[in-house]
């Protein structure tokens, strides 16, 4: 759908101002001759572009919810006399807090970007820059969110096991790992057809390089 509207846009630009809203025998003007035409297409775009931005905040909002949760079960528990974690001056208790605010703040960020689309009036400008790019910086959020989580769960493991058997919280540390290289494995094909789409196959439109002129 995006090469298509870039076609128009580029059309758009060669025509002579007064042709613009010409309408045809039917009078129909180009531009709702056009929609008429892709009213298929864009249905389709906007029914996968609500899949997505669903499945993607469900995703978001149970991170949102372990982490919150884990901010308040912090891990080796409370001094009883003074209300602070026990661990509050440890290292790894730094990165555990770090990571859980940084997980809880983009997977929020994530949720409303999701949300923005969900709720998004689906023209076919927004299709253009609009959609695409909500699109990457909501999965960028939750990119960065999973990784966040997994830090935390980490760092988690080893203020409350290392004192113990040190092998056990670096392998879990280890396999912490894994859920991000299958996010990364399982959603390049994704980011790279939205960025080939908005900014590479855009490019060719540019004024150095305009197939139209």
């Amino acid at each position: 759908m995006y090469i298509l509207l870039m076609w128009q846009q580029e059309v758009k630009k060669i025509m002579l101002p007064s042709f613009i809203e010409l309408a045809n025998h039917e009078n129909i003007t180009p531009r709702q001759l056009f929609i008429k035409d892709h009213q298929e297409l864009l249905k389709k775009g906007e029914s996968w572009m609500k899949r997505t931005a669903n499945s993607c905040m469900v995703v978001s909002t149970l991170i949102a919810i372990g982490v919150f949760s884990a901010a308040f079960s912090v891990p080796g528990g409370n001094n009883d006399n003074l209300g602070s974690p026990n661990y509050l001056t440890k290292p790894w208790f730094m990165v555990f807090a770090l990571s859980d605010a940084l997980a809880l703040v983009s997977s929020s960020t994530s949720i409303l970007i999701f949300l923005c689309i969900l709720i998004s009036r689906y023209a076919e400008e927004d299709f253009l820059k609009s959609l695409p790019l909500k699109l990457i910086f909501g999965l960028v959020a939750l990119f960065i969110s999973i990784i966040s989580m997994m830090v935390s769960f980490s760092s988690a493991f080893f203020i409350t096991y290392y004192h113990g058997t040190t092998w056990v919280p670096i392998f879990i540390a280890s396999l912490a790992i894994l859920p991000i290289t299958l996010f990364i494995f399982l959603q390049y094909p994704l980011w790279y057809d939205i960025l080939c789409s908005t900014y590479i196959c855009g490019s060719l439109f540019r004024p150095s390089k305009r197939m139209i002129h």
